[in-house]
This record gives C-alpha cells, sequence and structure tokens, in this order.
C-alpha cells in the first residue's frame, strides 16, 4: 500500500482543499457543457460552507432548490429535468458566493467503462489502428456540440475519494481522437437516432482487473468460494502497473461519479481476468449489483461485450471461450444486462480489434430495441444451440435459437469454426455449411464416424465466421460439458 499512496496524493489534497475549503465549489462533473440525464430527478452535489444556505437554480424549468451545507462541508440537492435541449444554465448561490454553470445540454448520458478495448481512442494505440478513424476525426465538428465527454484520468487510489480532476468537452476533432471509439461510435449513433444531445462519461483503465472496479464488500458477498477468494487476494499489486487490486479505481474513479444521472452503462472488459472463468460471472454481476446500488436506480441497463478471438499465445488453446460463456451466464442472472459478440470481429495478432464501429453499432442496436423500445427490423438477440442430430452417415445437423432470419448468405455458406468428436473426446476440425434453409449448418468430419460432440468458436482463435444475415456474430457454443 504503501507503494500506492504517493500516486494517491495530489488527489488526496485536492479532496482535503475542497472540504476544508469555505468557498462554494461545485463537483467538477458541473462543469460548462455538462449533459444532464433528460426528464429525470438527478443530484447536484459540491462543497462550501458548514451551515450556509445552498440555492440551485435551472433555467430550462426556472425552478430554485434550496439545502444547506453539512457539517463536514458537503451538500447535494435533487433537481428536476425536462425535455432534450440546449443552451441552459446552472446557477448556484450561498450568501454572496455564486457560481454559474453555462451551455448545458438535457439528454442522454452513458457511463463507459472497461480496460483497453474501451479506453482504445479512435486515434489508436501504437501499431493499432481503429477503422474509420480519419473519416470520424473529419467529421467531428459536425456534432461536436451534440456529443460531449468527461474522460476521467485520475490515478490508482487507496482512499475513498469525493471529486475528479476532469471536465465536460465538445467532442471536437482533436478531442475525438482521444476519445474511446467505442464510446464516442455508440454516442454518435444514439445522438443521431434520437435526434438529441448525448454526454459520455469515458471511465476506462487498459490492462485493469475487474476487482479494482468494487469493494471489497461486494467482492466478498458475490458468492465466491473461498479457494476462490484466496487466489483473487493473493494478486500483489505492482505500483508502475494497471490496477489489478480490488477498489484502487472504485475509490478514484467511481465513487466520485456515483449518483450522477445517466441512463446506463457500458462495459467492456475481461481479458485481464480470463483466467477466472469458474467465478468472473459471480464477480461482474456483483461489481454491477454495487454500481445499481449505488446510484440509487434499480435494474440501470448494462450492455457488456465478448472477448474477442485472439491468439493468447496458442491459437489452439480454450480458455478463450471457457471465458466467454462465463460472460454470457451474467445476462442470466440478473435483469437488464445484454452482451454483444464479437467472435467474427478478433484478430489473431493483436487484442484490441479494429473494428470498434462494428462493436458500437450492436451496442447500439441493444439499446435501442431493449432500453428506448425502439424497434430497428434486425435481430440482435444472441444466437444459441438450439437443437442438434446426427445423421447415419455421421453428418452433424445443427439449428440455433434467435435466428429469425437467414444465418449468413449464399455466397458464404462455407462456416469456418466448427469441431467434432467422438467417444474419445478428442475434437478434429470439421468442415460446415449453411444449409439451403438458411437455418441449418451442416457439419461433417471425415476423422469424426459416429460424433457424440459438437463446438463452435471454442479455441482462443480459429477465423470463425458464423454470422447472422444481418452480420451480428454467433457467440461461441458447445453441446457438451466437458472441462477442457
Amino acid at each position: 500500500m504503501s507503494n500506492l499512496r504517493p500516486r494517491c496524493v495530489a488527489a488526496l489534497l485536492f479532496l482535503s482543499a475542497a472540504l476544508n475549503a469555505q468557498t462554494l465549489q461545485l463537483s467538477h462533473l458541473f462543469t460548462d457543457h455538462a449533459v444532464l440525464q433528460r426528464e429525470t430527478t438527478t443530484p447536484v452535489w459540491g462543497w462550501g460552507e458548514a451551515g450556509k444556505t445552498v440555492t440551485v437554480k435551472t433555467s430550462w424549468n426556472g425552478k430554485t432548490f434550496k439545502t444547506k451545507v453539512a457539517h463536514d462541508g458537503s451538500w447535494r440537492v435533487n433537481v428536476t429535468t425536462g425535455e432534450a435541449g440546449c443552451g441552459y444554465t446552472i446557477t448556484v448561490k450561498s450568501g454572496k458566493e455564486k457560481l454559474a454553470v453555462s451551455d448545458v445540454s438535457l439528454g442522454e448520458v452513458w457511463i463507459c467503462s472497461g480496460q483497453s478495448n474501451m479506453e482504445m481512442p479512435i486515434g489508436g494505440f501504437g501499431f493499432q489502428e481503429v477503422e474509420g478513424a480519419t473519416e470520424a476525426i473529419l467529421e467531428a465538428a459536425e456534432t461536436a456540440k451534440q456529443i460531449r465527454v468527461f474522460d476521467i484520468k485520475a490515478p490508482k487510489c487507496t482512499e475513498p475519494q469525493k471529486d475528479v480532476d476532469a471536465k465536460w468537452t465538445y467532442s471536437t476533432g482533436d478531442v475525438v481522437s482521444r476519445t474511446s471509439a467505442v464510446g464516442y461510435f455508440f454516442a454518435k449513433r444514439l445522438s443521431n437516432n434520437l435526434g438529441i444531445p448525448v454526454g459520455i462519461i469515458v471511465n476506462a483503465w487498459g490492462g485493469s482487473r475487474i476487482e479494482p472496479w468494487m469493494t471489497r464488500e461486494a467482492i466478498n458477498r458475490a458468492g465466491l468460494t473461498q479457494k476462490e477468494l484466496d487466489e483473487l487476494y493473493s494478486v500483489k499489486e505492482q505500483p508502475d502497473r494497471w490496477p489489478e487490486t480490488p477498489e484502487l479505481i472504485w475509490n478514484g474513479r467511481v465513487l466520485p461519479i456515483v449518483g450522477y444521472a445517466a441512463k446506463g452503462f457500458l462495459w467492456y472488459q475481461g481479458c485481464s481476468n480470463m483466467g477466472q472463468p469458474g467465478c468472473y460471472d459471480k464477480l461482474q454481476a456483483s461489481m454491477l449489483q454495487l454500481w445499481r446500488d449505488s446510484w440509487g436506480r434499480g435494474d440501470m441497463p448494462f450492455i457488456y461485450v465478448l472477448l474477442a478471438p485472439y491468439d493468447h499465445g496458442d491459437a489452439y488453446g480454450r480458455w478463450r471461450p471457457h471465458f466467454v460463456e462465463a460472460q454470457m451466464r451474467m445476462a442470466s442472472m440478473t435483469s437488464n444486462a445484454w452482451y454483444v459478440c464479437t467472435e467474427t470481429l478478433g484478430n489473431k495478432v493483436t487484442v484490441h480489434p479494429s473494428q470498434k464501429k462494428e462493436v458500437a453499432d450492436m451496442m447500439e442496436l441493444t439499446a435501442l430495441q431493449n432500453v428506448y423500445g425502439i424497434p430497428t427490423g434486425i435481430s440482435i438477440e444472441p444466437a444459441r444451440l438450439k437443437e442438434w442430430n446426427v445423421e447415419e452417415d455421421g453428418t452433424v445437423k445443427v439449428r440455433l435459437t434467435n435466428v429469425w432470419s437467414n444465418l449468413g448468405s449464399i455466397s458464404s455458406r462455407d462456416v469456418v469454426g466448427f469441431e467434432l468428436a467422438g467417444e474419445d473426446r478428442e475434437f478434429h476440425l470439421a468442415k460446415a455449411e449453411i444449409d439451403w434453409d438458411g437455418e441449418t449448418i451442416i457439419v461433417r468430419c471425415p476423422e469424426v464416424a459416429k460424433p457424440v460432440a459438437v463446438r463452435y468458436g471454442f479455441r482462443n482463435w480459429m477465423g470463425a465466421n458464423l454470422a447472422k444475415s444481418s452480420g451480428i456474430p454467433v457467440p461461441p457454443f458447445r453441446s457438451d460439458d466437458w472441462e477442457y
């Protein structure tokens, strides 16, 4: 812990100054160009002199809200927001002191968190590009005022923080180049579809495990076995690496924004926890419950991304699909949680697929249909194994749920990614094609005369290409429950 404290000194001094100050202050979440969630009740908070009255006036409805500064120097009021719009102000007064927040928009707010695939900016990482980056940057000016960004870059913190040093900005080309590609593409699509302002709070940290995003209490009540807990708590924090141990992100990046009204969460994380397929679903469910409880907003929507195929040092290894199974299980453990699949978007040589727009589009479709109730005509529900049958000649016929339209297209009937195993439980690559009905997959393997199990996409990397005709990838699946 002593190695971590220096990294928190600035944040702690900032907090101390805020709490001990006699001057009126607002949380950094309430800066010029802020976006507040429309048509809801949202807290506005800050600090001031204990015992003094604070009034908050909102120009969109002309209402004034009052409270008193608590003994610890903090104050908070709940304000109501109306229909989407721009150009509003928030005026805060206490005695002779006055603060004004200008150019406030009412719209949709989404919180974008995770590790490097969520953090990856449109400008890309070294030697790793984002498809469509140049176009996105050049076109950013057209919607810069409609899409606004609050990008958090706070350090690891061992102690809880009250505020975070960031501010809302327009999504100009320069800002977009440094902004989460998934978050920005999602916001742009959402703004276009709804015709209103969208704000994204980008709060991602490359390499981070899930534990730093949670409290120890949330981890302990996740339902893990003692062995799993012992393994989790045995991880040692390295001072010059990304966060790996509990609470280090929660303290400095999540806690300071808790309560800020938002529509939901976008989550893209998991690679650093891939060795925990038996308990990651429980950890993610407990993290989400922690967040929802902290925000006090019931079952806030949670849309998350399954890990894409990647070599991981052994293309034929199976630890990625086992982990993806855990990710998928989490969706059945809570309400208002949906995953999107990236099985056809992976890259054998990089853990950061370049097709961030496609990922954002699937998250957008999920949000439009499940959160906003807007039909899109595209079946976004994940396809899963429904049934499989073995013919007398050893041919396997596979059918999936949630297809609703053809799998793939006639021009791409050959399917990569299937394996068959016989009674020896040894899997062999199989040839597969989509039948003319567009819904049945025919799988054959000369080395397996009598199949007893079928798998799809069940390696770290296979080049799997099965998708619905709309292009929505089919997640990995298997008919067996074998451990390997």
